[in-house]
């Protein structure tokens, strides 16, 4: 069986608020594609840090004072320096586009407020990574027809394109009236991509 078919999903309101806050990041922040989001951290004022910075042990007590599942990475407000501090293991995975969604997951985990660590904060975070380094109404913009046109697009890895292919193909087939903040969205990606004079 599909395991994603065991998997709940989230509130429709809640995929919205994840996606109108990420459209509101790509135009406010001036991004281009593929997103990079070292850049994105950089714009908001975060701090993007790497395990091979340090040392193994210095990393193992970061990896301890997070939640269980902090393995890829972790994020924090670091009332020293008045900012989040996003920590990366690059040690286990030197896999850009890996490390590329564990920064954007970390950004979800804060751009969504979350104080503690659930399976939901996990879902949500996942949601917000996915639809920051591919949004819906991107790929067919683009003309990516299949998942490997998104890996080669979007920088991603090959899961990350097979699910967000998945969640694109449902988008145009299921997703109903484009929304408002999805036309912003393309009309913000083509002008950047100089798609309005083909």
């Amino acid at each position: 069986m599909d395991d994603n078919l065991l998997k709940p999903a989230l509130p429709k309101s809640l995929y919205d608020r994840i996606e109108e806050d990420v459209v509101k990041l790509h135009i406010d922040l001036d991004l281009e594609l593929p997103v990079d989001p070292h850049i994105v951290a950089e714009r908001l004022g975060f701090i993007v840090r790497r395990f091979s910075e340090i040392s193994n042990s210095e990393a193992l007590n970061i990896l301890k004072t997070g939640p269980d599942d902090s393995r890829d990475g972790l994020s924090y407000r670091d009332p020293d320096l008045d900012t989040f501090v996003i920590w990366v293991n690059d040690l286990d995975s030197t896999y850009e586009p890996r490390l590329n969604f564990t920064i954007m997951h970390e950004i979800g985990h804060i751009r969504m407020g979350h104080r503690g660590d659930s399976p939901l904060a996990e879902m949500i975070a996942n949601y917000y990574a996915a639809y920051a380094l591919v949004p819906s109404p991107l790929p067919a913009l683009l003309k990516c027809n299949s998942f490997m046109d998104i890996i080669d697009e979007f920088n991603v890895s090959v899961d990350c394109a097979f699910n967000c292919s998945k969640r694109c193909m449902n988008w145009a087939m299921y997703g109903g009236p484009i929304k408002p903040y999805e036309q912003k969205l393309k009309d913000y990606y083509k002008k950047r991509l100089h798609l309005d004079r083909r």
